[in-house]
């Protein structure tokens, strides 16, 4: 059984939510099973974490548990990673014009600086497969870095990505206009065109740019999900996708300013506005095709509450309904999290991803032995 995972953006939230389903799934001995893993924003934070805590490989189930997961809950409670406080009295010196300018560079300097992710790209393991979903601005496309390529369908692809994975990261989170895009120098040659469809190259190709401006991944959708699952053409690499979602609910309209001054990361309204449009329709599509039988897979979405499942057997032993609100309206930012925020929303992710596998029951049979066990007890 291949899994395909799907990590969304929605900033620290995002990342400790992702962190709990996860656990779930490491509890379940299932992080061998993995063989893709589409991210933005959040999922893409987490992630690259995860990888550097583990030494640049994914990690095995027992080792996430023992010492991965507690090395990032460390990294999520120990400070701000994108802020002035995070930036401190060397990093404002080090990146003072970074400041005003180039704010997704010096996001990208304070993944590599403060969580000491100092991989390349060409370093990243082989399997499984990571999808760093970032948005293009000069073409308007899903921009993907992994181990062996990056580029677009319509701008081309590079086979030989000599980037970091800091970058990648910051690119993947670069929220638009509070961090910016992440302005990247191309290389000139080694660029081609591929079919838009299988991605098989077709002639080499000149770049239409010689630098190219990549914002948050979700800016063109924030599930991660186009790299993994084609309506017209199923599941890509992989026999079964868990798509883990923390994306925002849109909220009344406060103002971009007025929440950045607050610490948010806030779009502007008509960013929000579509970004929410585009993932109501990319869920439906999604659980359409999970409940018709096309293909198989779950979805494990922030603010679900336990009630959901009131008809499996414990559900109602999770958070309660305000619990579960209060993890879905926690703010999208990029700071320091309490001790007692980090577990609440942590445990959600758990208890959503249990509680949705365990309401299908045929799931059971595609699994390793002893997790069918754990799932029917």
């Amino acid at each position: 059984m291949r899994i395909g995972l799907a990590l969304s953006g929605g900033g620290f939230r995002a990342a400790v939510f992702h962190l709990g389903v996860l656990k779930f799934l490491a509890d379940e001995h299932l992080f061998e099973q993995v063989t893709q893993i589409s991210t933005v924003s959040g999922g893409s934070l987490v992630t690259g974490a995860i990888l550097s805590s583990a030494g640049g490989k994914w990690p095995s189930s027992s080792q996430f548990l023992q010492s991965v997961y507690p090395a990032v809950r460390e990294l999520l409670l120990s400070g701000d990673l994108f802020s002035f406080r995070a930036l401190g009295a060397r990093g404002l010196l080090h990146n003072h014009i970074g400041v005003l300018g180039h704010r997704a560079r010096v996001l990208a300097w304070l993944i590599s600086e403060r969580w000491q992710v100092r991989l390349r790209l060409s370093e990243l393991p082989e399997s499984p497969v990571w999808h760093i979903n970032t948005t293009c601005l000069e073409t308007g496309k899903n921009w993907r870095f992994t181990r062996d390529s990056m580029g677009d369908w319509q701008f081309g692809r590079h086979y030989c990505p000599d980037f970091s994975v800091a970058e990648a990261m910051a690119a993947s989170a670069a929220v638009p206009y509070v961090i910016g895009g992440l302005r990247l120098r191309l290389p000139q040659n080694g660029w081609w065109q591929t079919d838009p469809a299988t991605k098989t190259p077709l002639r080499q190709c000149e770049p239409k740019h010689s630098t190219v401006h990549l914002w948050d991944g979700g800016a063109y959708e924030n599930m991660a999900l186009e790299c993994l699952y084609k309506p017209a053409d199923g599941l890509q690499g992989c026999d079964i996708l868990m798509v883990s979602d923390a994306s925002a609910p849109l909220g009344p309209p406060t103002g971009m300013f007025k929440s950045m001054l607050k610490g948010r990361l806030a779009s502007p309204r008509l960013l929000d506005v579509a970004g929410d449009q585009i993932r109501a329709l990319r869920s439906r599509m999604l659980m359409r095709a999970i409940t018709q039988g096309e293909i198989k897979g779950f979805l494990f979405r922030l603010g679900t509450s336990a009630r959901t499942f009131a008809k499996t057997p414990g559900a109602l032993d999770g958070l309660t309904d305000e619990e579960c609100l209060y993890c879905l309206n926690y703010p999208t930012h990029l700071a320091r999290m309490e001790c007692g925020d980090f577990e609440q929303l942590a445990r959600h992710g758990y208890e959503v991803a249990q509680m949705t596998v365990k309401t299908r029951p045929e799931f059971a049979q595609e699994l390793p032995p002893q997790t069918e066990h754990a799932l029917s007890m």
